[in-house]
């Protein structure tokens, strides 16, 4: 038990004792930060004083009209699967990459591609009235769905908060404790 009496052991400790407790403050406090910025994308954002919708539930928007367009593609055999996974993998995105914004970012890309090439193909058919005019909607749906994802301020929040807080010892604390900085949503 003499070990534990010896001055450079009590000094090790106390600095181990401190840089933990840094840790763990950085880690608390600036995390709480970053998850508040990151919420913005589910719950929507405050910025330059208009409260705009979330990303999210822009995304859960199209999804459904992409449900749309992959039911009257089938009534004209339209091969609709990529879209149908597209539509899933954005799903699931959705529900369990939550922080990870550049993913479902991606997934969102994948969809609006698979989603014009079915639309091309719809265009080229001949519809009913009926679904010529649910097509019209379902694209002007997504369409402004787009406008508001690219007006939502998600992304100038992060750009904001990043300014304010994107160096300095804080910032730095926050990279050795591994912190998840809220990540640009297309970026």
């Amino acid at each position: 038990m003499n070990f534990f009496k010896r001055r450079w052991v009590a000094v090790i400790v106390a600095v181990c004792t401190v840089w933990a407790s840094m840790m763990l403050s950085t880690d608390i406090h600036f995390g709480k930060e970053c998850s508040l910025i990151t919420d913005g994308f589910y719950n929507g954002v405050h910025y330059k004083g208009y409260t705009h919708p979330s990303i999210a539930s822009h995304l859960r928007n199209i999804i459904g009209y992409a449900d749309g367009i992959v039911t009257i593609a089938n009534r004209y055999e339209i091969d609709s699967e990529e879209l149908s996974d597209a539509n899933e993998d954005l799903k699931l995105g959705l529900s369990y990459s939550r922080g990870d914004e550049s993913y479902i970012y991606y997934c969102y890309d994948e969809l609006l591609s698979e989603l014009r090439a079915v639309e091309a193909e719809l265009y080229d058919k001949e519809l009913s009235e009926r679904d010529k005019s649910g097509l019209e909607q379902y694209v002007d749906g997504i369409t402004g769905a787009q406008k508001a994802i690219d007006e939502a301020g998600y992304n100038e929040s992060v750009s904001e908060f990043m300014r304010e807080n994107g160096r300095g010892l804080a910032y730095e604390l926050a990279m050795l404790a591994d912190v998840d900085l809220p990540e640009y949503f297309g970026y």
